[in-house]
């Protein structure tokens, strides 16, 4: 991990280069720490972006810098920015899954997923969205079912999967997702990264939390503002 102090910045390996985060980080709801992300003229980070972060941050553990964020991860939680919508059953062409956005809006605090925009860009080949059928693994499962599992695929992308299975060994415990089945109803969740302290394993979560409780993030940095 590289580390410019002043402003401080951390830049962590990330697909074919590099990522940079500004460090400290931000504390609030989903809404609020989007806010200050955005005020900052920062770029808010999406599942794959965390997951090099968290990864990297392994490979020092007691680090100055490193050690801070994998105690927000053990012991509250880091807001990714990948939104999740799941659909129901339903005659149209892209139901019973759910429908994976990177940067999604944000509107009074709360995650807002517009399906027809959304399939609308998958049907275009738009990178940002992923659609991934029910029918993955949800619940306990060992890292190597983790890292292959096609929804943490499909919101990390082949290489963070690979990266939250290397994070989820290094906990005692087998890690969790926390998922659907099956909905009722479209429902749009966060995501979430976490350890759970009491049974010492990573949580992938994207159905439980709501944007009231608090968590954390970094704001992502352009090159050019980091220099």
């Amino acid at each position: 991990m590289k580390v410019q102090v002043g402003r401080t910045y951390l830049t962590v390996p990330h697909g074919n280069g590099e990522i940079t985060f500004q460090h400290p980080l931000f504390r609030g709801t989903y809404g609020d720490v989007a806010n200050q992300v955005d005020k900052e003229g920062l770029k808010r980070p999406i599942s794959s972006e965390t997951s090099s972060l968290v990864c990297d941050a392994f490979q020092n553990p007691n680090g100055e810098y490193e050690s801070q964020i994998l105690n927000v991860l053990k012991s509250n939680r880091l807001w990714e920015f990948t939104g999740n919508l799941y659909l129901p059953k339903s005659s149209e062409e892209v139901s019973d899954g759910v429908l994976l956005e990177d940067y999604p809006q944000i509107i009074n605090g709360r995650l807002t997923i517009n399906k027809v925009s959304l399939i609308k860009r998958l049907q275009a080949n738009d990178k940002s969205v992923r659609f991934v059928p029910f029918g993955y693994k949800i619940g306990e499962q060992t890292s190597k079912e983790l890292g292959e599992n096609l929804y943490i695929v499909a919101r990390y992308g082949e290489e963070g999967a690979e990266k939250i299975a290397r994070i989820a060994s290094k906990f005692k415990d087998k890690p969790r997702v926390l998922s659907f089945e099956s909905i009722d109803k479209e429902t749009a969740k966060m995501s979430v990264l976490y350890g759970d302290f009491f049974n010492g394993r990573l949580c992938v979560d994207s159905g439980y939390w709501d944007g009231d409780d608090v968590g954390h993030s970094f704001g992502v940095v352009s090159s050019e503002k980091s220099e």
